[in-house]
């Protein structure tokens, strides 16, 4: 297994999201040497068809290029949106007009004929979860609807702010508690289908409650995945149970484009900045989504704003950065990556420029690491002070190279594994970056060679000092408990 150097010293991981726009072996290639470290399928457009060239042209640039790539299967969750129109291309809403909404079930049950004043919905419960005053927000909140009143599971509402209504819009109520499940029929298909295709991260939508969240745990185990889990805050109920949802996921997705519907838009930054900070405490990554680079769908070069964004979520401590349209669609995809690196990098060499390491004191793990998390910051701390060139953790599990990730080291962490599912799930921690070894025997013989396969590899030279983490007995697949300082070519 190869890596560049350049990959390894890469801090903040970019996350991008798969399309048309990149649907090819060579694009995926260009996209990692730009930059790149993990792709996102986008679970709620495509067909699995469509999915299956994704994922089979970033296994073959993974083989390609020798490296351990994650992929990212997000689940499109009980996303509200418009039907399809069966007489129309689109709906002009002029503000200040009455117009009803039906889900297609009601529409079909009371035999209502298409008008230019009702929208169908896929959305059974609108008219018994809906109250008179609510706000129904469509097509990312630039339309605006006021309930007036409800029967028969009609709703009747006012068109605040108008405009073209097209179909598949999605439908934000920011202020009703919606009914529906979070785990939809679509997304249990999903989920096989990302079991079956051996995808690393499973991203839930809309979650509410820390129950969400375990409940698509059980459901991966029930299937035989292994996969981590990422809830998406995009709902204010997320909000008001951040801590626990946190708690009880293996990353979290900063979504800001239904969060940013959802909450009031000036809000977003300071809940974006509190939720990272929140997982950094915890030692759990955490993922900045949704137009980082928007202007990039059609231009070859970022706004300033959009500059300053990236660099403030790196800043601010995010593992990773994501890119959806920019990449899946947009006209420029490997020049969107190349930018993204850039800012990024400018941004990790002030954030390490003064060894900085984080939250020593203060941190809330649980009792089961603490002693793991002990020898994570004997690991970060000798790396700042000896200057070492890097630090190799070897662990079954990924966790030890997740805690050492936390406390944000200058020097590159190589997540040492016999699981190739691990060492690919690594690749969204900061500064990590997952290799797979065939065997281990005792742990002097699998240091020695780890340190030769290091020079041969060529990712550092002779004299090279490298911080090792390890468990004793490696047999015994003990928790991490030992720290060895080794040097290359002794």
């Amino acid at each position: 297994m190869t890596h560049s150097n350049a990959f390894l010293q890469q801090k903040a991981k970019i996350l991008c999201t798969m399309g048309p726009a990149v649907a090819s072996v060579e694009k995926v290639m260009s996209m990692v040497k730009a930059g790149a470290n993990a792709f996102r399928l986008n679970m709620s457009h495509g067909s699995y068809s469509s999915h299956e060239i994704y994922l089979d042209v970033i296994r073959k640039a993974e083989e390609k290029l020798g490296l351990n790539i994650p992929i990212v299967a997000d689940l499109q969750g009980p996303k509200i949106r418009v039907a399809d129109f069966s007489d129309r291309e689109n709906m002009v809403l002029s503000s200040g007009r009455d117009v009803f909404l039906a889900d297609v079930s009601t529409i079909r049950a009371q035999k209502l004929k298409p008008a230019d004043d009702l929208i169908p919905v896929n959305y059974p419960t609108i008219g018994t979860d809906v109250s008179k005053g609510d706000h129904l927000l469509l097509d990312d909140g630039l339309l605006k609807l006021q309930v007036k009143s409800t029967s028969n599971g009609i709703v009747k509402a006012l068109v605040v702010h108008g405009g073209i209504l097209k179909p598949r819009k999605g439908i934000n109520l920011p202020h009703t508690a919606v009914s529906q499940a979070s785990i939809t029929t679509k997304d249990r298909a999903d989920i096989r289908f990302a079991i079956e295709h051996e995808c690393d991260y499973i991203a839930i939508s809309f979650v509410r409650t820390a129950t969400d969240v375990e409940n698509v745990r059980k459901y991966i185990t029930k299937y035989g995945g292994t996969q981590w889990v990422i809830a998406k805050i995009e709902k204010p109920e997320a909000l008001d149970n951040i801590e626990k949802i946190i708690d009880v996921s293996d990353a979290i997705m900063v979504a800001r484009g239904d969060l940013g519907v959802e909450i009031a838009a000036e809000l977003v930054p300071i809940v974006q900045k509190k939720i990272i900070s929140m997982c950094n405490l915890k030692a759990k990554p955490v993922i900045t989504a949704t137009q980082m680079l928007e202007s990039m769908i059609y231009n070859p070069r970022p706004t300033r704003a959009e500059a300053s964004d990236v660099a403030n979520a790196v800043l601010d401590g995010t593992d990773a950065v994501m890119l959806s349209a920019e990449t899946s669609v947009g006209a420029y995809p490997v020049e969107a990556v190349h930018y993204m690196r850039k800012i990024c990098t400018q941004a990790e060499n002030e954030l390490t420029s003064d060894g900085y390491l984080h939250h020593d004191e203060s941190l809330t793990y649980s009792p089961s690491e603490k002693n793991t998390d002990s020898i994570a910051i004997a690991a970060a701390r000798i790396a700042e002070e000896v200057r070492v060139s890097g630090i190799a953790s070897l662990s079954y599990s990924g966790q030890t190279a997740r805690l050492i990730s936390n406390r944000r080291p200058r020097a590159p962490i190589l997540a040492i594994t016999t699981m190739r599912s691990v060492a690919r799930k690594m690749g969204l921690l900061w500064g990590v970056t997952g290799w797979v070894v065939d065997t281990i025997t005792t742990t002097d013989e699998t240091i020695e060679y780890i340190k030769e396969e290091l020079l041969a590899n060529k990712h550092f030279g002779p004299g090279a000092i490298v911080v090792f983490t390890i468990g004793r007995p490696l047999v015994g697949r003990a928790r991490t408990n030992m720290l060895s300082i080794e040097t290359l070519g002794k």
